[in-house]
């Protein structure tokens, strides 16, 4: 009489690992915000620097920015080069991830509209119309790595 119940296993799905993307990119965008600010700072610094502070000439130009760029890796690309190319993809994802969480923390949108709760509380089937602001990000990210790649390293 005792009949043994089949547990049926599931595999874990990608969703549970991306259930906290929302708080990844919110931490990403302080981070990348902080790092951002720093390269200004530097970049401020070294190009007064290179510029003579208020004083330039061609040959303390030549001595800093020569230093900045570095060695030749791949191509015409320098080491300060690659950096550049580092940094603006960078402020390419910031800038895209800040677009996404403007229109959605202070316009709304893409939010699922407030409904009242009943018990039981069953999940909504239909997805998240925050899907569609990540996937923008996605995009635009993608399309700068190309675009950058080809204007660093081929260009």
């Amino acid at each position: 009489m005792t009949e043994k119940l089949a547990t049926k296993r599931n595999p874990p799905k990608w969703s549970l690992w991306l259930r906290g993307l929302d708080e990844w990119l919110l931490i990403f965008q302080k981070v990348s915000g902080a790092i951002l600010a720093i390269y200004l700072i530097g970049h401020t610094l070294v190009i007064s620097t290179a510029l003579g502070f208020g004083h330039p000439s061609q040959l303390t130009w030549d001595r800093v920015i020569g230093l900045i760029e570095g060695p030749r890796v791949v191509g015409v690309a320098h080491v300060g080069t690659i950096i550049e190319y580092l940094i603006a993809l960078l402020a390419a994802v910031h800038g895209a991830n800040g677009v996404r969480l403007i229109l959605m923390q202070y316009f709304g949108l893409g939010l699922p509209k407030p409904e009242r709760r009943t018990y039981p509380m069953i999940p909504s089937p239909r997805k998240s119309p925050q899907l569609v602001y990540k996937y923008l990000v996605i995009a635009v990210v993608i399309v700068f790595i190309i675009l950058a790649s080809y204007v660093a390293f081929v260009g």
